[in-house]
């Protein structure tokens, strides 16, 4: 009987036609049986461990969400209890009946004062940076398989462009610690983004990275990790452009806050009652415009006391059903999650098995001989 572990006595169809990982087609077909099997399981391996993890973000990511809308809830349900039985569901904060000995009418005024007077400062800087804008696309408006396409576009370009030097560069020293490389490659890099009417990425997740490495790169070769390398220099670079900026935007908008702070008197004259209730009113729209709960025009009527008893009521059905979607998606995950780490399980305890028999296989041959 043929042994088919030996070279030259395996079946054509036995032989590789493409590189699995960093193995070319030529290494696979010199390996026995032993390693092309483990090599197999390690890639399952890797793959189930990467969906693990992407699994694990996307939940976490939930959970903090999660956590916004507790507190958001919490604060509306403070905000809530100040009404009295008599109020009617067109009663606005300002004339609940528990508010106005906390907060008055004139008080009220100056709340919507001081978000108008921030508002505008937003609104200016927003059309500064509107001017400085670029004419490229935002890599946010890409979704789904046109973000891959253009991925493996600037894979591709890289790939065909970068120098010896270059590449080399990316893989011995993941791109880091050479001005002139990295200058070089960041040029390449943009390129390629604005030929496809976008801006690069400023940064992305590792949850992104991943997506990235699976998509572009289905064998798992060393391309899609030079592509994160080579994106890696462009972060760098951005992260210090952004540094320097927020240096001067923080000097800006501290003075901002000082001022509006100096003109803004009427905090300090409130009740320890009246300041706990503003307090939960800041929490309600800090974290409502964060999740998305309440849109601008919802912050300035609450902050100026406009907002209804009966906004109140329909915001609190709205902020529940976004808990109990969350929940739901949390449970489905926690079940795909459990899953995957039973097939991880499975998979480790059969690489042990297999390396085990190979290993008795291997030793018992040596023992005849």
């Amino acid at each position: 009987m043929n042994n088919i572990n030996a070279q030259g006595n395996r079946p054509v169809n036995f032989t590789f036609t493409q590189g699995i990982g960093d193995f070319s087609a030529q290494q696979l077909d010199k390996m026995d049986l032993s390693d092309l099997m483990s090599l197999v399981l390690m890639r399952s391996l890797d793959a189930k461990e990467v969906q693990f993890k992407q699994k694990l973000a996307e939940t976490d990511a939930r959970t903090k969400k999660l956590e916004g809308f507790g507190e958001q809830f919490k604060a509306l349900a403070r905000l809530k209890a100040e009404f009295g039985a008599d109020d009617k569901d067109d009663t606005a904060i300002r004339d609940a009946k528990g508010v106005k000995d906390k907060v008055s009418s004139d008080q009220w005024d100056e709340s919507s004062l001081d978000h108008e007077l921030t508002t505008q400062a937003k609104s200016d800087t927003t059309a500064v940076e509107k001017k400085t804008s670029s004419k490229y696309g935002a890599y946010e408006d890409l979704s789904g398989d046109a973000k891959w396409t253009v991925w493996e576009n600037v894979n591709d370009y890289l790939d065909a462009n970068l120098t010896d030097a270059e590449l080399k560069y990316l893989k011995s020293d993941g791109g880091k610690g050479n001005p002139v490389l990295d200058a070089s490659i960041r040029e390449k890099y943009v390129k390629v983004w604005h030929d496809a009417g976008y801006e690069p990425p400023k940064t992305l997740s590792e949850q992104e990275m991943m997506l990235v490495h699976l998509k572009v790169d289905s064998n798992w070769t060393y391309k899609s990790e030079r592509l994160l390398n080579a994106s890696k220099a462009y972060y760098s670079y951005q992260a210090e452009q952004a540094e320097s900026k927020a240096a001067t935007t923080n000097t800006t908008s501290s003075d901002t806050s000082a001022a509006t702070l100096d003109a803004s008197t009427w905090r300090s004259e409130l009740s320890a009652d009246g300041q706990q209730y503003m307090a939960s009113v800041d929490t309600f729209c800090e974290v409502g415009s964060a999740n998305g709960t309440l849109t601008d025009a919802d912050v300035a009527r609450i902050r100026s006391g406009d907002f209804k008893k009966s906004d109140i009521e329909a915001l609190e059905v709205a902020i529940k059903n976004e808990q109990e979607k969350i929940g739901s998606l949390n449970t489905r995950d926690q079940i795909d999650i459990q899953r995957l780490t039973n097939q991880i399980d499975q998979l480790n305890n059969l690489l042990s098995t297999l390396t085990k028999k190979f290993n008795e296989g291997a030793t018992g041959v040596v023992n005849k001989m």
